[in-house]
């Protein structure tokens, strides 16, 4: 191989790189994660919690049966358990759609990616063909004609999780759930979402040892950790991934394990990458022209 080519192959290799890197990823529910109220409306709350948004239908619209008005159904699945969405039983005037719902979306507004969830039944649809439907968007517009579609066929109090990797396609699989900045999750009766895994595809993944955030691990993390160790509290310095609010051995070993990674750059858009794609296309043409190719 020339070395026009070689050059050709390298660019090719760091733009495939850059597609396949994964971002930060979170992980819901934590008992470590705290949930802030941001809004109320009148059949819906909205909760923040490590930069992102859950907005969830609540029946507070409910008037228990005889007499007296509205007293709303209690939550039987909080955070950090999980969010509990619930169908709308009395929907307020000019509401057709009362379905339980729960609304994704990042505090910044930035896409994100929905790669895996959970979620546990709080009413029976055994034998109704249910299915738990998303719906993802980009700027306001719908990302499908359909949502997609994910079974939900059982009795109360029953799990179920899909994925990537491990969940039949027939029965709902999260791969297409990527690059949007809204995810609308419904269905008929209440459900709760006891899991979810979002990445952050223009945030890299930290690296463990990286104490100061500046994606490296290198003699200012050592002395964040030893300067800091024994030390206890949310986002003391010295603390690193997994971050579990201490500076210990598990800080210190790894640094040691890690010391001089560095963090790979924030993944490109897809746009971005295309057009660097097409930049390496004109790279070749320009080589191959140069050797008589």
């Amino acid at each position: 191989m020339n070395r026009s080519m070689s050059v050709v192959v390298a660019l090719l290799l760091c733009v495939l790189s850059w597609t396949t890197a994964r971002g930060a990823t979170i992980d819901f529910f934590d008992s470590s994660q705290v949930a802030t109220h941001v809004a109320s409306g009148v059949t819906s709350d909205t909760i923040s919690s490590n930069g992102y948004l859950f907005t969830y239908t609540r029946d507070k619209l409910f008037t228990g049966g005889l007499g007296g008005g509205p007293i709303g159904r209690a939550e039987r699945v909080s955070w950090p358990a999980g969010v509990e969405a619930q169908a709308v039983t009395t929907p307020p005037p000019g509401v057709t759609d009362y379905k339980a719902r729960i609304t994704l979306q990042r505090v910044d507004g930035d896409v994100f990616d929905l790669t895996a969830f959970t979620f546990s039944l709080l009413g029976n649809t055994s034998a109704t063909g249910a299915s738990l439907e998303i719906m993802p968007l980009l700027n306001g517009e719908d990302a499908f004609n359909d949502p997609l579609y994910f079974n939900a066929s059982g009795n109360y109090g029953m799990f179920f999780s899909y994925d990537e990797f491990s969940s039949p396609i027939h029965l709902g699989n999260t791969t297409p759930l990527k690059g949007f900045d809204t995810y609308k999750i419904g269905l008929f009766v209440d459900f709760a979402m006891r899991g979810l895994t979002l990445v952050d595809r223009t945030v890299p993944e930290p690296v463990p040892g990286d104490t100061n955030g500046d994606r490296a691990v290198d003699i200012h993390d050592l002395n964040n950790v030893r300067n800091n160790f024994g030390e206890a509290g949310a986002g003391i310095v010295g603390d690193t991934a997994p971050f579990d609010g201490l500076v210990n051995i598990i800080d210190l070993n790894a640094v040691r394990n890690h010391f001089g990674e560095v963090s790979p750059s924030p993944v490109p858009e897809p746009s971005t990458w295309i057009l660097l794609a097409l930049g390496v296309c004109g790279l070749f043409h320009r080589f191959a022209n140069q050797c008589g190719g």
